[in-house]
């Protein structure tokens, strides 16, 4: 699942929802926005499998996973083998937003676990969307101009210095560089 579908990016450049003979290069364009997006967040937008390898010292009943929100736990084993813990919600609680895996019962966590699981958010909000469009149009623009010629007539772009222009930042509720 992307943050966007191919329709809502033809719909957001004015693109003929018939004309597929930019579909290609435009899914490219909405792959792509996941990671900037992400990084702006500092969180996982796009559902997807996760793997960690945590290492624990000494013996421990929680540890962090790395990438949030998490959807649910898929399993944890000792990077040996040789230990599993349950992850049924009776024994192994997850809190979603932080990432931390309690054991409620059973033995500790101890050496490196490796925990799989789905990280990602089940409904990516519309402010994420929205931002997640503009930067796609901003690219788009960015390579072909607005009406799908080079700015200026040449044959190279004008770059714009920057991925991710401030009304998508806006969207996205994070800190613009040097406003307090």
């Amino acid at each position: 699942m992307a943050i966007v579908t191919l329709a809502d990016a033809k719909l957001q450049l004015n693109l003929d929802a018939d004309d597929t003979s930019a579909d290609v290069e435009l899914q490219r364009y909405i792959d792509a926005v996941t990671a900037p997006i992400e990084r702006e967040l500092g969180r996982v937008v796009e559902p997807r499998t996760v793997t960690d390898e945590i290492a624990v010292t000494g013996r421990r009943a929680s540890f962090l996973l790395q990438s949030v929100p998490v959807v649910s736990l898929t399993s944890l084993i000792s990077a040996d083998g040789a230990q599993t813990w349950s992850v049924d919600p009776t024994v192994t609680h997850l809190d979603p937003e932080s990432g931390r895996v309690t054991l409620l019962s059973g033995p500790p966590f101890t050496g490196t676990v490796v925990a799989i699981y789905q990280a990602g958010m089940a409904v990516i909000p519309a402010n994420i969307q929205l931002a997640a469009l503009i930067v796609i149009q901003h690219l788009w623009e960015t390579q072909r101009g607005r009406s799908g010629a080079m700015p200026g007539g040449g044959d190279i772009p004008v770059p714009a210095g920057y991925a991710i222009p401030n009304r998508a930042a806006e969207l996205l509720d994070t800190p613009l560089p040097g406003v307090a």
